[in-house]
């Protein structure tokens, strides 16, 4: 639809719907999307989301370039006051690994964090490695060359999936291991191929033979991927395949994504109706979440979450 001048400036369509920007992570991008068709008409509210990466959904929101931006990673308190922003976890998402071996049952492969590291490390190149075969007896893992898929822009999802590779490394002291965590472009020396987005990653994957990404189950499931067991801290391994209970199988990879809302007097009434979107989508969107293949809030989480985005629609 052509919007005309007046109505972007008013950030309206001439039906008086008002249509909210937000830039940001990729992760919660289906989500968001999902929320905005089931509930936006009855509040009066459209939403278009950019997902382009956690590094440029803050970066708009400091700049003003967008009504919010969203984030896999936390911001710390003293940047946020700085930028006169407030931070909300809004829904948490399962991130994993997955593969493309034509031929082999996915769902039997059993990689440990450190051969996944040796992966992404370039230590461990051909899924014919003895390492790997090891793991996995009675599978015939194929003569092919391992590609890992990582993401090319500043993503919360590289971060955490970093952080949890290095986590245990004897070699890498923990505050070293937080450096790496917050590091823009975790991957950065790893073999394979960089691509913009989860929705790249996914992309990639499932048109190479032989790679190897990290993303988000979400984005998976809209791909046809299958994500891999993962690793759990007592050595057993932890599914998301259907039928899990996700109770007594919690993941070990989990991500909490945010929205950073700009607010300064002037767009009072702009971060008033965000907050009163993802507001109504916390109390009521938790179904429709679970549905796309999102992890909810803990409850005392999401309660917080629903009064602080209720302090900001008074204001506005």
């Amino acid at each position: 639809m052509t919007l005309s001048g007046a109505a972007r400036a008013a950030g309206a369509e001439p039906s008086g719907v008002l249509w909210l920007r937000g830039v940001g992570a990729s992760v919660p991008h289906p989500v968001y999307m999902a929320w905005a068709d089931r509930f936006g008409p009855d509040l009066g509210i459209g939403l278009r989301y950019v997902p382009l990466g956690s590094g440029a959904g803050l970066q708009a929101a400091r700049d003003r370039d967008a009504d919010f931006g969203g984030s896999d990673t936390a911001v710390p308190r003293a940047e946020l006051e700085g930028a006169d922003l407030e931070q909300v976890p809004i829904v948490a998402a399962a991130l994993g690994f997955a593969v493309h071996l034509p031929g082999v049952d996915t769902a039997r492969i059993r990689l440990r964090r450190e051969e996944v590291r040796a992966i992404f490390d370039g230590e461990i190149r051909v899924w014919s490695d003895a390492r790997l075969r090891a793991g996995n007896p009675g599978l015939a893992l194929p003569e092919l060359a391992i590609t890992p898929v990582v993401r090319r822009d500043v993503s919360g999802s590289s971060r955490l999936a970093q952080a949890w590779l290095a986590r245990g490394r004897p070699e890498v002291r923990p505050e070293a291991q937080v450096e790496a965590q917050a590091g823009d472009r975790p991957f950065g020396a790893t073999p394979g191929l960089a691509v913009f987005g989860a929705h790249g990653v996914a992309q990639t994957v499932r048109r190479l033979r032989g790679s190897i990404g990290y993303l988000d189950l979400s984005t998976a499931r809209l791909f046809g991927l299958a994500m891999l067991d993962l690793e759990r801290a007592d050595g057993g391994f932890a599914t998301r395949r259907p039928g899990h209970d996700p109770a007594r199988d919690a993941w070990p990879l989990v991500t909490r994504t945010r929205i950073v809302i700009p607010r300064a007097a002037a767009l009072a009434e702009r971060s008033a109706a965000v907050a009163r979107f993802f507001r109504h989508c916390l109390l009521h969107g938790g179904d429709l979440a679970a549905l796309a293949g999102f992890v909810p809030l803990p409850d005392a989480v999401r309660d917080a979450s629903a009064a602080q985005l209720a302090r900001m629609v008074d204001r506005g």
